[in-house]
């Protein structure tokens, strides 16, 4: 028995023994938090006394008087603390309330035992900061080494930008600002420069200078401003980047300061970094981006765009980071002979040119890759095969690109093909790798990213692949051996330069896809005989191998009359523009282009059109002829055979007759695929056309000259929610109009031309009918951005009412002597408003013309040009 027993006894003792363990500290929660509670609010109280200290000393009026950084850094630690041992003290308290068996016992042994562990911890993480907490002082005077002077290279040219830069850091109500632009263009040199010459004497205000770069890491960020903020690695280490943050936090809240952030790429969230907004004035952020769009992410209340140098370099457009690395290049070049071989290389190769790969190719083709997908680079690069200065249409572009498979996506839906086009172009310019062009809705390319882009294009230089001769003819090409030939997969030859088709051997290009002649003089003879001759003859036995040729666009080149036969040869073609050529013929052989899907032959006055030519491209998807006169075609044959094309999408045409208009007007594919139409000499009133406009939802351009348009009746529109898609309406020598009141339905109208309308009286009657007035107050003309009305001697009013205007920036005015008053009043929204042309000695009806208000007449006289 004793055996049995003993054994028994032994167990039983361990087990309570190890009852015990856990018992005791369970029985002793209580206990616990009583002393975390009491310790929790000394550590408080000590808390309250340091900042108290810390609010006395950082209002006295010296600068050189700074808290201690052991200071902030334990009230940040005790904030911290604190939030915990609330939760922890909340927990406990529910804990107990829930003991089971008269409160003696806890309903969760192991939560318990693991409370009493976090109590345990947290009441010696207390006492630590108790300990910790006295200090004699919580400010010294310091002798201001907050500053840093950076290293930057001479700054040239950028005095207006950083004058506006100052203003921005002075307007006590902007807090963020975004420098935009180029890569290259002196963002990083301008915000040095700004650092070095403003904030070095501001001594009030703690600088923080922070690199993102493209690949940010929100650690680096957190650790370059701890640093600035000379927090020790013994507060800094071992805490999690949440903990930084609250940190960070808890010491800039109480700080004045500016922070200095270099090369974003993409929106940082820096509150959850630590970084307070600047709400409260007292601290500023300001950074560079080469994106537009990055400035809105990061809540810049203002952007500036850092821009070219003014002069120019012409190889290096105002590019500094260019103008340098040349300048570099250039400076052991003595003698007249090596200048004239390295501007040689500049202009033609100037890959060639040292330092510019590694410098300024590399540095901006970080730009490219940072493009959202392979759509956007192959656009971009696509940019590269137009000449130097160029400024694009955006149609014209985005027609190629739908060509070239680029916006495959949309292949069957050339309408939002488009739209994504003009998306992809809206992101190129927010990149800063296009910019505005000279004109309205046109844009450019800066030559050295289209260098760039010529060298990405061609695998950085490796191969001739894309082969741009600008200016300069085929004498490139000509040098070309046959290797480098058969690389080509587009080749551009465009402007003043010669385009020989004399070349001593025939190139061979048989990847070639796209070829681009435009604009250009070519020797079509032997060079003894006929110098700058425009190109006579279709090109087929020089560069093109039909059966890879996809795109081919000859546009401009006016020596052209006829096409050659073996234009049938070309089966893959897809897109071919010959606008503006003099071909006097469509062969017959332009059947067999099966897969045609765009063909452009505007400009044109004489061209024959063969019945059923146009109906056999079966793949047309758009088709564009806008002529001022046509002869040589029946404008009806040609209307039936475009609306037979099942997938004719997009048609630009023009139209004289009344028979031609009925058609439009009966037929629902001639209204949906209508895109711009051009109406001349139609005698009789065009009622049922105005009627048919809300049908037409891809109307873009209506453009109607000699002519009688008649009124509208009301009844046609008003009642009717229509929306007309105009973009553009030019009226010219059109008779028998009163009013346009139906232009209420047209939102989204950019440009309106009026001129020689004699019967015109008001362009928009303030009595709207049944329509919602308010509504079409605020709509009517809320899209227009130029306004040109001339030679309209019945005009008296262009509204009644004032409206907003808030995209307009250019007026036209002249010859309107009849119009009193203009429908603009100090509520008018016209931000951008930018010129206001008045017709020769229209300076009499200026002074006769009546204001709502001063504020409106001073406005618009800032504006006056003759």
């Amino acid at each position: 028995m004793a055996e049995f027993i003993t054994p028994v006894i032994d167990v039983l003792t361990r087990l309570c023994g190890c009852c015990a363990k856990w018992a005791d500290p369970i029985c002793n929660l209580g206990d616990n938090l009583i002393s975390l509670r009491n310790a929790s609010n000394q550590l408080n109280d000590m808390y309250l006394d340091v900042k108290m200290k810390v609010a006395t000393a950082e209002k006295v009026p010296d600068p050189e008087l700074t808290v201690l950084n052991q200071v902030r850094g334990w009230m940040g630690r005790v904030e911290v603390l604190q939030n915990d041992v609330q939760a922890i003290l909340q927990q406990g308290d529910q804990e107990i309330q829930s003991k089971c068996f008269g409160e003696c016992c806890p309903k969760n042994c192991w939560a318990s035992y693991k409370l009493h562990e976090d109590v345990t911890q947290k009441l010696s993480d207390v006492d630590d900061l108790i300990s910790n907490g006295h200090f004699d002082v919580v400010a010294e005077k310091f002798a201001r080494d907050q500053f840093d002077e950076l290293p930057v290279d001479k700054a040239v040219g950028i005095e207006s930008t950083f004058e506006e830069l100052r203003s921005c850091f002075e307007n006590n109500r902007v807090g963020i600002v975004g420098l935009y632009g180029m890569g290259g263009v002196g963002k990083t040199t301008l915000l040095k420069k700004f650092n070095n010459d403003c904030l070095s004497t501001m001594p009030q205000y703690a600088v923080i200078w922070v690199e993102a770069s493209k690949d940010v890491d929100p650690g680096k960020i957190q650790e370059d401003i701890r640093k600035k903020l000379r927090i020790g690695d013994d507060i800094w280490n071992n805490k999690t980047g949440d903990d930084r943050a609250r940190l960070l936090y808890n010491i800039l809240k109480n700080k004045k300061f500016v922070l200095l952030v270099d090369d974003v790429w993409e929106r940082i969230d820096l509150l959850k970094l630590g970084v307070p907004s600047p709400k409260n004035l007292e601290c500023k952020i300001i950074f560079t981006t080469r994106s537009q769009e990055i400035c809105g992410q990061m809540d810049a209340q203002r952007s500036i765009k850092v821009k070219c140098l003014t002069f120019e370099l012409k190889e290096c457009q105002g590019l500094p980071l260019a103008l340098c690395t040349v300048g570099r290049a250039m400076a052991n070049k003595v003698t007249p002979n090596e200048w004239k071989r390295a501007i040689e290389i500049l202009r033609s190769y100037p890959s060639k040119v040292q330092g510019i790969v590694n410098d300024v190719y590399y540095l901006l083709e970080f730009s490219y890759d940072r493009l959202p997908d392979d759509t956007y680079k192959s656009c971009f690069l696509y940019c590269a095969l137009f000449p130097e200065d160029y400024n694009f249409k955006k149609q014209e572009l985005i027609l190629l690109w739908i060509a070239e498979g680029f916006l495959a996506k949309f292949d069957y839906n050339i309408h939002e093909a488009r739209k994504q086009g003009e998306d992809i172009i809206l992101s190129l310019k927010d990149a800063c790798l296009l910019e505005n062009g000279v004109e309205e809705d046109t844009f450019k390319m800066h030559d050295v990213i289209r260098d760039m882009a010529l060298w990405v294009a061609c695998d950085h230089g490796e191969n001739a692949k894309f082969f741009a001769g600008d200016g300069f003819g085929t004498s490139g090409l000509e040098g070309c051996n046959h290797a480098k030939w058969k690389e080509v997969e587009k080749l551009s030859m465009w402007g003043r330069g010669e385009v020989s088709t004399n070349f001593s051997r025939k190139p061979h290009c048989p990847n070639l896809v796209t070829l681009l002649i435009r604009n250009t003089t070519i020797q079509v003879f032997p060079t003894e005989l006929i110098r700058n001759t425009t190109i006579q003859v279709f090109p087929t036995e020089v560069f093109v191998l039909p059966s890879t040729l996809r795109v081919l666009d000859l546009s401009s080149s006016y020596g052209i009359r006829d096409l050659p036969s073996e234009i049938g040869d070309f089966v893959n073609l897809e897109h071919m523009n010959l606008s503006n050529t003099h071909i006097r013929k469509l062969l017959e052989e332009l059947k067999n282009l099966k897969k045609l899907r765009f063909l452009l032959l505007d400009g044109h006055g004489d061209l024959e059109f063969p019945e059923k030519v146009i109906s056999c491209l079966l793949a047309l998807q758009a088709f564009s002829a806008i002529w001022k006169q046509v002869r040589g075609i029946d404008e009806n044959v040609l209307l039936d055979e475009l609306e037979g094309l099942e997938h004719l999408q997009d048609m630009r045409i023009s139209v004289f007759s009344k028979s031609s208009i009925g058609k439009i007007v009966i037929s629902s594919k001639l209204q949906r695929c209508m895109c711009k139409l051009f109406v001349k000499g139609v005698s009789s009133p065009l009622h049922d056309f105005f009627s048919s406009l809300g049908k037409m939802e891809h109307l873009e351009t209506l453009d109607l000259r000699d002519s009688r348009a008649g009124d509208i009746p009301r009844c046609s529109f008003w009642g009717h929610d229509y929306i007309i898609t105009l973009r553009e309406l030019v009226l010219y020598r059109c008779g028998n109009i009163v009013d346009l009141n139906w232009l209420i339905h047209a939102p989204n109208l950019e440009v309106l031309l009026i001129s020689y309308c004699d019967s015109l009286v008001e362009v928009v009657s303030a009595d709207f009918g049944t329509a919602d007035i308010e509504r079409v107050k605020s709509n009517l003309f809320s899209s227009l951005t130029f306004l040109n009305l001339r030679f309209l001697s019945n005009l008296r009013s262009i509204c009644r009412v004032a409206l907003q205007f808030p995209c307009l920036k250019e007026i036209h005015v002249g010859k309107c002597h009849n119009l009193k008053k203009l429908p603009f009043n100090s509520q008018s929204a016209l931000n951008n408003l930018q010129h206001f042309i008045l017709g020769y000695d229209d300076d009499q009806w200026l002074r006769e013309l009546e204001w709502e208000d001063e504020a409106t007449k001073h406005l618009l006289s800032s504006k006056y040009e003759w």
